[in-house]
């Protein structure tokens, strides 16, 4: 039987998802010969720089599904999801790099650990630091107004035990949180089973919040395996110029709105988008 399936999404990163591929070849498929088998899924989002073939002819046993169009990371990873064999399926970005052991010990620590459905590992910066890998789920909007205020009226302090986001990326042992970042999500089998497939709703960003929120109501923990770590570059699909960004930022709004919406309640996501509204004209945000 598979051990873990990955899979990836890619969207016009040929030289990024060749790279990505490369680490997995040299340490992931290179040890099917042991006791661990991966079986990896690229799902192509109708890519115009010869990405496709690219898979084609490199990475001959990868299980390649090629879009028309690009239909987002949610549904993207909703069509190779349920055709995949392993006990565990990790959700990988086409901008990052394995290291040797790296699946062996994200496997490792899910049999250890049978009440965690969903974990990921810390994500480096290419110059080695720890980035930004997991969070606190978003605060109701209420609890975001009462901070606020609580700030002005202390001076900048918060009340004690309020926590702005949570932030274990420096940590070098598993750590309880809300959620991981979608750029390397391992959830297991029987935790997808039970709570489906991501929102396709969600057509970028905090489908990956969405995923970790249903598990927890269904009983799962989620974990940052913080001994475990991989390369994630950060930029792929998404690196662009300031205009591209500035979508990009609007798009992280409207999914942001949607979980809000979805569930916290249709006034929670109205107060929000007065909340962002106000926020992007401090920052100077179109």
């Amino acid at each position: 039987m598979v051990d873990i399936s990955v899979v990836i999404v890619n969207w016009n990163t040929n030289a990024l998802l060749q790279r990505c591929l490369e680490s997995l070849r040299r340490y992931a498929l290179s040890e099917e010969e042991g006791e661990f088998a991966v079986e990896l899924w690229v799902v192509d989002n109708g890519s115009s720089d010869g990405s496709p073939e690219m898979v084609a002819q490199q990475f001959p046993t990868v299980r390649l599904i090629r879009n028309e169009a690009n239909l987002g990371f949610a549904q993207a990873n909703n069509l190779a999801l349920p055709h995949t064999t392993g006990r565990y399926m990790l959700l990988l970005n086409s901008d990052t790099e394995l290291q040797s052991g790296v699946l062996q010990e994200m496997v490792t620590f899910m049999v250890q650990h049978p009440a965690v459905g969903i974990a990921g590992p810390k994500l480096l910066n290419p110059d080695g630091t720890p980035q930004y890998s997991c969070d606190a789920f978003p605060r109701r909007p209420f609890t975001l107004l009462r901070d606020k205020l609580g700030k002005i009226l202390f001076q900048g302090k918060t009340r004690s035990g309020e926590r702005e986001r949570m932030a274990p990326e420096s940590a070098d042992e598993p750590v309880a949180v809300d959620y991981v970042i979608g750029a390397a999500l391992l959830i297991r089998r029987e935790t997808y089973e039970q709570i489906g497939g991501l929102d396709e709703r969600f057509f970028m960003y905090a489908e990956d919040i969405d995923w970790c929120y249903r598990a927890a109501q269904a009983g799962w923990s989620t974990a940052y395996v913080g001994n475990v770590s991989l390369y994630h570059l950060n930029r792929g699909s998404s690196d662009a110029s300031p205009e591209l960004a500035a979508r990009l930022a609007r798009l992280r709004a409207t999914s942001l709105l949607q979980f809000y919406r979805k569930h916290y309640g249709v006034l929670s996501a109205l107060l929000m988008q007065v909340i962002l509204f106000f926020k992007r004209l401090q920052e100077g945000i179109p």
